[in-house]
């Protein structure tokens, strides 16, 4: 975000972008109520209260007839005056509404966030209610959608601001054990409030920890490897559980030699299947490049399916390259006369000409998307700003402990205190770091 200044009016087309039924225009900034009496030359109506308002261009000729709203601060989305300006969903008219504000010079045009950044400049938001905005306006399935929510409506929030409470009253009792130091009938354990709490945040954070790549799982979906060698049926399967030709089929060994990737859902999280290069040696440059790159996007994939043809009697054992969680799959098994590929541990047999255990593998691929993600009702991080602040709350913590229990350094544990305290602050926003705003802001559309 650049450095507009906070005090302008700004507007922005805050509804998808394209031709539509209605389209919504959004004004934040002391003189929205005066563009919109320049749009329609006449008075705002009542605070929340729907009124048409025909729209008028430079000739003063009526080109739209609108709906319109306006919000008084601070009782409003950003905490400013606000006007919402519904107008039907040309582009000829959304550019006609945002050519005259910008060319009256009582507005310009919004940033990317900006919106957003207004409202948790004002306290409607915290930094993780701001992002949850984002998360849900870029939610692609129910468990995103339904994850960001939680955000939205301060479930994190919530949880991050009782922790820092936490770490308040252990300071408290640490100030304590300061104030009755001189006297002579301390306690050994004078501490020991203190350090229970610090023991029981320790265990939270931990526990979050734990659970912050499962959960940023939802967030960000996952990524499934189809990985084997030439004519493994790669491509065949990619094309049925895509439900379109994705990749290109051919008898021909090395016809793909890049990833294609496409988009899924499974157990409601979006995944992306990599169709790859057949695994194999070869002396043509470009093919063995594309060995490369399916070897490399395989070890980053949540889980990876190697093939295994079925005529082809030399995969005789599990692929060394394969984690616990993976799958092993027999594919064409079609071409066996009995149907039957080989008696090894293989974890499915399957054929997409017969259709013989498709379902079975996507109920498979589903129930290891389903162990690898986390639905709790009330996840705290998923994005790696909260996991490195967190962690280094964490740090703290355990830094505070160890002068507490070995050295009963009470300065030194409160010093770490504060540490994790400000790395909390820096999760929910409460402390100004402008590049850690501008880095979450610019990712939002001009809308927000």
């Amino acid at each position: 975000m650049t450095t507009s200044s906070t005090n302008d009016t700004i507007i922005a087309l805050s509804s998808g972008q394209g031709r539509s039924g209605v389209a919504v225009l959004r004004l934040s900034g002391s003189g929205s109520c005066d563009v919109l009496r320049f749009l329609s030359k006449q008075d705002p109506p009542k605070i929340r209260v729907a009124a048409t308002r025909w729209l008028i261009d430079q000739n003063g000729d009526r080109f739209d007839e609108a709906l319109v709203f306006r919000f008084e601060a601070p009782n409003s989305f950003t905490g400013e005056d606000v006007v919402e300006i519904q107008c039907h969903g040309s582009p000829a008219v959304i550019s006609t509404i945002i050519e005259l504000t910008i060319g009256s010079g009582l507005a310009r045009l919004a940033e990317p966030g900006e919106f957003s950044r207004r409202a948790f400049e004002n306290g409607k938001l915290d930094l993780l209610q701001a992002e949850g905005i984002a998360d849900l306006i870029e939610s692609n399935s129910a468990a995103q959608m339904k994850q960001a929510a939680k955000f939205l409506a301060g479930d994190a929030s919530d949880v991050l601001i009782s922790w820092r409470k936490t770490l308040l009253q252990a300071s408290a009792f640490l100030a304590a054990s300061l104030d009755f130091s001189d006297e002579g009938d301390v306690s050994d354990d004078v501490h020991l409030p203190a350090q229970n709490l610090i023991d029981d945040l320790i265990t939270n954070f931990e526990t979050s920890l734990r659970d912050a790549d499962r959960a940023s799982r939802v967030r960000d979906g996952l990524r499934i490897a189809i990985l084997g060698k030439p004519n493994a049926g790669k491509s065949t399967l990619i094309n049925y559980l895509t439900s379109r030709e994705t990749a290109i089929v051919s008898e021909i060994p090395g016809t793909t030699r890049d990833i294609v990737e496409s988009q899924i859902q499974l157990a409601g999280v979006p995944v992306t299947l990599a169709d790859t290069a057949g695994l194999r040696e070869t002396d043509d440059f470009v093919e063995a490049e594309g060995v490369r790159r399916a070897e490399s996007w395989a070890a980053s994939a949540d889980l990876i399916i190697f093939l295994s043809r079925a005529d082809d009697q030399s995969n005789i054992k599990r692929p060394d390259n394969l984690r616990d969680n993976d799958l092993w799959v027999v594919s064409q098994v079609d071409r066996m006369a009995d149907g039957r590929a080989f008696n090894s541990d293989v974890d499915l047999q399957i054929s997409v000409q017969s259709g013989d255990g498709l379902e079975s593998l996507v109920k498979m691929m589903s129930e290891r998307v389903r162990s690898m993600i986390s639905l709790q009702e009330d996840p705290v991080i998923v994005r790696a700003r909260h996991k490195a602040n967190l962690e280094t709350a964490l740090d703290a913590l355990k830094q505070a402990r160890v002068q507490l229990s070995d050295f009963g350094d009470v300065d030194l544990a409160e010093f770490e205190l504060s540490v994790a305290r400000s790395a909390l602050d820096q999760i929910l926003g409460r402390v100004e770091v402008e590049d850690i705003l501008g880095e979450v802001f610019s990712g939002f559309c001009v809308g927000k």
